[in-house]
C-alpha cells in the first residue's frame, strides 16, 4: 500500500537581498535567485513509498534533502504539487525541539513529547522506557541547561522514538552520542525495520543506506538526479562527487579544455638533452611471454624496458615514458611520479626501467617513444630522449584512427575488425568539421551522450561507461539501396584527430536509432566530438552526416599525459652501489 506520493512538489524561498547588487552573469547562472529574491529549494519532485519500505536520500550538503523531509513530515509546506500521506510520521529532525534550559530533564520530555502530538497519558506509560533508553538516569531531575549537547541528543532521540508512528523520518542524526549509545539506536532502527515500519533515512553516510534501506534517491540542485537500488545510487553520488571535486580543482579543471593534444617540439625528436649523471643507453620491447619484438601487436600485452647508466649517485628522481603518433598526436604519457611512486636514490652503476602495458590501445600506424629520468620537480632531466625510438604498431586498420577501443552496438557482439570495404571514406568530411548535411534519401536526427545509468550527461569520468544514441531516418523510397548503406559513429578530440570508429549495416527504413557502446572509456581529460554519418557504398558518398557538433567532456582525477589512459605498471632495477 501506497503510503506516502509527492507529485510534482517543489518549495520556494524568498532570499532578502538587493537582487541589484548581483551581476546579470550572478542572477543567471550563479545564485539561483531571480529578480524577486525567489529561490527553489526543491522541484519536480515525484516520490511514491509503500509501507514498510526504507527509502535512503543522499545528496550533497545544500540539495534540498532537509526541506524534502520537512515537506513530507509536515512541517514545511510545498509552495506547489501535491503532498499526500497516509500514515502516522515521528521526525527525527530537529531533536529536542522546544526544549527549555530551565526546564529539567523530566519537565521537557512532556513539553517535547506534547509537540509531537503525544497526550499526557501516553508520556506518562512511556516514560520510563524514555528515560531508560536516554540512559540519563538522575541527570533526568536536572536543569536541561546542565545538559552536554549529546545528552540533550539523547533525551530528544529518545522521546521521538517512543512515539507510535508508520514512518520515521531522520535527518542526519544516527550519530547521537558516544560510540555505545549510537551503536543502541541502530539496534532499535533495526527493531523498526524488523517489526515493518517504514523509514525515510537522509544522510552522509553511505554505510547506513547500504545497511537499512531498500530504495534510493539521490538529490542535486534540488531535484531528483536518479532513483534506484542503494548500491546503483551510491556509485552515482560518489561519481557525482568526483566531477564536482575535479572540476573545482582549478589547475585540472583546465584539462577539461586544454587536452595536451600535441609533441611541440617534432623539430627535436631524435636528439636528446640532460645534465647525464644518468643516461638512457636503449630500449627494447618484450611480448606477454619475455620474448624480443621488432613489431607491436595492437590490443596486444607488451612490455618496454629502458636500459640505463648512472655515472653519479642521483637524489629524488622520477621515470617517464612517452607515446607519440608520427604527426604528433600525444597518445599516452605516465610517468612514476604521476602513478605515486617514491624513487629517492641511485648509486654508481647499470641499471633499467620497465613500464608494462596490460592492453597496447593504439591503433596500428608509426609512433615514436620518448624516455626521460627527471629530477624531483621535472624542471631538469638527467636524460631525456625525445621521440628518438621509433616503433610500428601492426594489426587491422581501416580507418586511420588512433585508438583500438573496445566497443559494441548494442545487442550486438563486441566489434574488432571491421570489414574494410564497407568502411566509409572519411576523407569526404575533411572539410566539413562542425557542420551536418542531410539529402532526399536520409537525414540525421538526435545524437545523445549516455553515462553507464542511461542518463544523458556532458561530462564523463575516464575509465566508466560511455554510450552514444544516434536516431536518424532513412526515406522509405530509398528502401532498395538501404543494403549499401552504413550507420558510422565515430569519436574526434576537440581539435579534429579521430580517436576511434565503428559502423554497421543498415538493414531497415524509416526512423530509427542505434546505441554504440564502450565499457569503460579511457579517453584522458579533455574536450572531445561525436560524429554521425550514413554511408552509401554504392554511390561512395554520405547521404547524411552530423561531423564534430556534438560535444562532450572528460575528466578524471589522475593527472596522466595525452588522449587515452592504457593499465599498466612499473618495474625497475636500481643500482645500489653495493649497499644491500
Amino acid at each position: 500500500m501506497q503510503i506516502v506520493k509527492l507529485n510534482n512538489v517543489g518549495r520556494k524561498f524568498h532570499k532578502f537581498i538587493n537582487i541589484d547588487d548581483l551581476s546579470e552573469d550572478r542572477r543567471i547562472k550563479g545564485s539561483g535567485i531571480s529578480r524577486d529574491g525567489a529561490f527553489w529549494a526543491l522541484r519536480n519532485i515525484y516520490m511514491s513509498i509503500d509501507n514498510g519500505e526504507i527509502i535512503g536520500i543522499i545528496g550533497r550538503n545544500g540539495s534540498g534533502k532537509t526541506t524534502l523531509l520537512n515537506i513530507i513530515a509536515g512541517g514545511l509546506p510545498a509552495s506547489e504539487g501535491e503532498v499526500v500521506v497516509n500514515a502516522r510520521i515521528s521526525a527525527l529532525l530537529t531533536l529536542g525541539a522546544g526544549f527549555q534550559e530551565e526546564f529539567t530533564g523530566r519537565e521537557n520530555i512532556y513539553l517535547n513529547a506534547s509537540l509531537l502530538g503525544i497526550n499526557r497519558q501516553e508520556i506518562e506509560h512511556r516514560f520510563g522506557d524514555i528515560v531508560g533508553f536516554s540512559e540519563l538516569g538522575d541527570f533526568i531531575n536536572a536543569p536541561l541547561g546542565s545538559y552536554s549537547s549529546g545528552m540533550k541528543m539523547r533525551l530528544g532521540f529518545s522521546v521521538a522514538i517512543h512515539n507510535d508512528f508508520d514512518i520515521l523520518i531522520s535527518d542526519e542524526i544516527l550519530g547521537v552520542g558516544d560510540a555505545y549509545f549510537q551503536k543502541k539506536c541502530f539496534e532499535r532502527m533495526m527493531d523498526f525495520k524488523r517489526q515493518g515500519k517504514s523509514m525515510i533515512i537522509a544522510t552522509q553516510d553511505m554505510a547506513t543506506i547500504k545497511r537499512f534501506c531498500d530504495r534510493a534517491f539521490l538529490l542535486e540542485d534540488g531535484k531528483i538526479f536518479s532513483t534506484g537500488s542503494p548500491e546503483e545510487i551510491i556509485e552515482q553520488y560518489q561519481m557525482l562527487l568526483n566531477k564536482k571535486k575535479v572540476l573545482s580543482e582549478g589547475s585540472r579543471s583546465l584539462m577539461v579544455t586544454q587536452t595536451k593534444r600535441w609533441a611541440t617540439d617534432m623539430q627535436e625528436w631524435g636528439k636528446r638533452e640532460g645534465t647525464k649523471e644518468a643516461f638512457i643507453k636503449d630500449f627494447v620491447v618484450f611480448d606477454r611471454w619475455g620474448r624480443k619484438i621488432d613489431k607491436i601487436q595492437s590490443r596486444s600485452k607488451i612490455t618496454v624496458r629502458v636500459n640505463f647508466s648512472v655515472n653519479e649517485e642521483v637524489d629524488n628522481f622520477h621515470f617517464g615514458l612517452a607515446i607519440f603518433r608520427e604527426d604528433g598526436v600525444y597518445c599516452y604519457g605516465p610517468n612514476t611520479q604521476i602513478d605515486g611512486l617514491a624513487l629517492e636514490h641511485m648509486y654508481k652503476g647499470d641499471g633499467y626501467f620497465e613500464l608494462k602495458y596490460n592492453d597496447f590501445l593504439i591503433a596500428p600506424g608509426v609512433y615514436y617513444l620518448s624516455a626521460a629520468i627527471w629530477d624531483k620537480d621535472e624542471t631538469f632531466a638527467y636524460d631525456y630522449h625525445k621521440g628518438r625510438h621509433k616503433i610500428e604498431v601492426v594489426g587491422n586498420s581501416v580507418s586511420g584512427q588512433l585508438l583500438n577501443l573496445q566497443s559494441k552496438w548494442d545487442n550486438s557482439s563486441f566489434l574488432t575488425n571491421p570489414d574494410k570495404k564497407d568502411y566509409p571514406a572519411l576523407e569526404n568530411l575533411n572539410d566539413k568539421w562542425e557542420t551536418q548535411s542531410s539529402t532526399e534519401m536520409a537525414a540525421i536526427g538526435s545524437i545523445v551522450c549516455l553515462n553507464n545509468y542511461d542518463s544523458q550527461d556532458n561530462i564523463f569520468v575516464t575509465g566508466r561507461d560511455f554510450k552514444i544514441k544516434a536516431n536518424f531516418n532513412i526515406v522509405k523510397s530509398s528502401c532498395e539501396d538501404n543494403k549499401f548503406f552504413t550507420l558510422w559513429i565515430g569519436l574526434y578530440r576537440s581539435d579534429g584527430i579521430y580517436c576511434h570508429g565503428c559502423m554497421k549495416k543498415i538493414t531497415s527504413c524509416g526512423e530509427q536509432s542505434e546505441a554504440l557502446s564502450y565499457p569503460r572509456l579511457r579517453l584522458l581529460p579533455g574536450g572531445y566530438r561525436v560524429s554521425v554519418g550514413i554511408w552509401d557504398s554504392k554511390a561512395n558518398r554520405f547521404i547524411a552526416y552530423s561531423h564534430g557538433i556534438n560535444s562532450f567532456n572528460m575528466i578524471s582525477e589522475s593527472r596522466d599525459y595525452g588522449t587515452v589512459f592504457m593499465e599498466h605498471s612499473w618495474n625497475w632495477i636500481i643500482p645500489k652501489g653495493g649497499k644491500p
